[in-house]
């Protein structure tokens, strides 16, 4: 490969890597608990990315990707002895949509809207203005009567609380990449 082609092929994975890497992440997560061998896990999937570039077709490195890190997890988790529900592997895999949607849409809702119920009330409302309906701070701050800075901050407290009842679950629900 010459220096033109080699320059190609870095920046088409630093698209990829910039692309997918914190999806490939929290993908990993769900099967994988401890971060720093998730961060392991996909770095390893990217180098193998890296190795196979000039064999994989543009449209398909996301599957491929996906399927690396997959592997990789379980490999991981049948050196630990650790259950994992194998069916459950292949569901995931066989994905056309993004593994969070199904990881989330497989949740316990009633826990989930268990939790956001128990909020006061001005924090279930900036809550489900900014995340499900998506207005902008400014919005939310006319809409409700409040400045901009009650907005931030009753999102913040509004996501501490959740945070304590829901953990990493919390990231899948409000921040989906």
């Amino acid at each position: 490969m010459g220096k033109s082609a080699d320059w190609m092929k870095e920046e088409r994975f630093k698209s990829f890597f910039t692309q997918y890497y914190k999806e490939l992440y929290y993908f990993a997560c769900g099967y994988v608990k401890d971060t720093c061998i998730v961060e392991d896990i996909v770095s390893e999937s990217f180098v193998k990315l890296w190795a196979n570039m000039e064999n994989i077709q543009e449209f398909a490195v996301r599957r491929y990707l996906l399927q690396t890190v997959k592997n990789a997890c379980i490999d991981y988790l049948r050196t630990q002895k650790e259950f994992f529900p194998v069916e459950e592997c292949y569901t995931l895999a066989d994905l056309d949509e993004n593994p969070l949607d199904y990881l989330i849409s497989q949740e316990d809702e009633s826990r989930i809207i268990t939790a956001i119920k128990e909020l006061p009330q001005r924090y279930q409302e900036t809550l489900k203005l900014r995340s499900f309906e998506k207005l902008k701070y400014s919005e939310i701050a006319q809409k409700m009567n409040i400045s901009v800075n009650t907005v931030k901050s009753n999102l913040r407290e509004a996501i501490l609380i959740l945070r304590k009842k829901l953990g990493i679950l919390l990231i899948f629900i409000f921040f989906q990449i």
